[in-house]
């Protein structure tokens, strides 16, 4: 997978596309703006845990092929090294971007489509949900409280909405990482 450039040093959001209609608008794809403590919470937690994402990640397919059998076929060929290097990669560009929705669309709609061509279906965002709070509660212990769980259950349905959308709307480029 590519790196992602900022101009910013990978602090924060990335510049604006130069044109306003590069992204459609953002409940097209099933976003809506989360609260600003909700955000808060969820970058705050992220953030909390950042020495330990890889230890958040094998919790998380661990805890993802225990759930669902099936799902270790999709990774067969795959370097699940790199694997968790990519989706540590991307949890963080949708933490720090959940305000960006014009940055965030796009790379989450183009990650739906490449997980159709893995052979995801829409039941499957279920268990990658639980698999995923599995994780942040394994390694924020206590931390993973109640307000801090429902600001994720939030940020988890905008994103699944976004990739799903994105995946029943075609196939990914090529190039994309």
């Amino acid at each position: 997978m590519a790196a992602i450039a900022y101009a910013n040093g990978g602090r924060g959001h990335r510049n604006l596309p130069a044109r306003h209609d590069v992204v459609p608008h953002y409940h097209t794809y099933g976003w809506k703006f989360m609260n600003a403590e909700r955000k808060r919470l969820v970058l705050e937690s992220w953030d909390a845990i950042g020495r330990n994402h890889d230890r958040v990640a094998v919790t998380f397919y661990d805890r993802l092929f225990e759930i669902d059998a099936g799902a270790r076929s999709l990774f067969a060929q795959t370097n699940m090294v790199a694997q968790r290097g990519k989706f540590v990669q991307m949890m963080g560009e949708i933490v720090r971007n959940l305000d960006w929705p014009r940055e965030l669309i796009p790379t989450v709609s183009a990650l739906g489509r490449r997980h159709v061509e893995y052979g995801v279906r829409d039941a499957d965002y279920d268990r990658v949900r639980e698999a995923l709070f599995a994780a942040l509660a394994a390694e924020l212990g206590a931390g993973f409280n109640d307000e801090v769980r429902d600001a994720w259950e939030e940020a988890y349905a905008l994103t699944a909405a976004v990739m799903k959308r994105g995946a029943h709307s075609g196939t990914a480029s090529p190039a994309s990482p």
